[in-house]
């Protein structure tokens, strides 16, 4: 069953961890976990704006370890995690434990959330919806535990980006230069045959290993696509942004941060209410 591959694969290495080589669960592996997601998404704290939240109830829907719900909690949020995978889970507790801060961290299915309707008032979900089998019914169970009025905030990986535009035919050809052993004009030739016959399988593959060659499952959507999923959402709001290319110099990523990202950016955030 896909959701087992998908479960079995974040367990082997939950979100984060594939960032340090500190011991797993020590202060100094959570603390490096943190100070690599913020730089390499330096965004965060402005879009997301966890300090508004003081005193809601907020259900993050894959917590991974933990690192943005404690941003929530430090803030003064009532704070649930949930995640399909248990050591994700475990991490997240002993995360908020070495913090001295309490929350509600359960193992669950997106697609059937163990809570009451009306429950939250905010469902956060940053980069995890794309991994999970039915989408539609992962955020008809977000809308169903909100209260009325409740918010969602929820980012999904975008389709129309320069990461998939430029990457999904480097990716090609670099498979194909191993797989065939082929190179300079012939590689082009048989890249660009490739692309015409089997586009968007190659962008799907792209996407799906930007989270790991064994990755079982990750899709990007389009903003029309992503609207469609939340039209039975009210006050549907999108914009883009883009994370830190590590390979790319410091100028090339003040001009992506700066004036490619808001237009083509790979990380789409949608802000909705019920």
């Amino acid at each position: 069953m896909l959701k087992d591959h998908v479960r079995r694969y974040w367990d082997r290495q939950p979100c984060g961890t594939q960032f340090t080589e500190l011991p797993w669960g020590t202060r100094e592996f959570f603390t490096e976990v943190e100070r690599f997601r913020y730089r390499v998404q330096p965004f965060m704290h402005r879009l997301i704006g966890f300090e508004r939240y003081a005193g809601k109830r907020i259900l993050e829907i894959g917590c991974g370890l933990g690192t943005d719900l404690l941003q929530f909690a430090r803030a003064g949020a009532q704070v649930t995690g949930v995640d399909l995978s248990p050591r994700s889970i475990e991490l997240t507790r002993q995360r908020f434990a070495l913090e001295g801060l309490s929350g509600t961290f359960l193992v669950a299915d997106a697609e059937a959330l163990p809570f009451e309707g009306e429950s939250f008032d905010v469902v956060y979900s940053f980069g995890v919806l794309h991994h999970t089998p039915e989408i539609a019914r992962a955020l008809q169970e977000a809308r169903r535990v909100l209260v009325p009025g409740g918010e969602l905030i929820l980012m999904l990986y975008h389709r129309h980006s320069l990461h998939v535009w430029l990457g999904t035919p480097l990716y090609a050809a670099q498979r194909l230069s191993r797989e065939r052993r082929v190179r300079g004009f012939r590689l082009v030739w048989e890249t660009f045959r490739e692309l015409l016959r089997r586009g968007s399988w190659w962008q799907a593959e792209w996407v799906r290993v930007y989270d790991g060659e064994d990755n079982p499952l990750g899709r990007a959507f389009s903003r029309a696509e992503v609207r469609t999923l939340l039209q039975d959402f009210q006050e549907v709001h999108l914009r883009l942004c883009d994370p830190i290319r590590r390979r790319f110099p410091d100028w090339v990523n003040w001009l992506n941060q700066r004036f490619l990202a808001p237009i083509a950016g790979f990380f789409l955030l949608a802000r909705a209410r019920k």
